[in-house]
């Protein structure tokens, strides 16, 4: 993605999702922006979803391989 033209990041929300991030951000004593923008941020550096990419990339990777779910032989 060419972050020179990255679009600012809209979600549409219900009415109950909006005063449900309203009460989760004064609860945090952050403006909606402030939170929703570290909301964001934590999910994109997520550490499990990286070892999930990683794992995609690595079983991508095997080429032909074979993925066994039973070892008894």
């Amino acid at each position: 993605m060419d972050l020179a033209q990255a679009q600012a990041i809209t979600v549409p929300l219900t009415a109950a999702e909006h005063d449900q991030v309203q009460r989760a951000a004064a609860a945090a004593g952050k403006t909606v922006d402030n939170f929703l923008r570290d909301a964001v941020l934590i999910a994109a550096y997520d550490p499990f979803f990286a070892a999930l990419e990683q794992a995609a990339d690595t079983i991508a990777a095997r080429d032909g391989d074979m993925i066994r779910h039973d070892y008894a032989d």
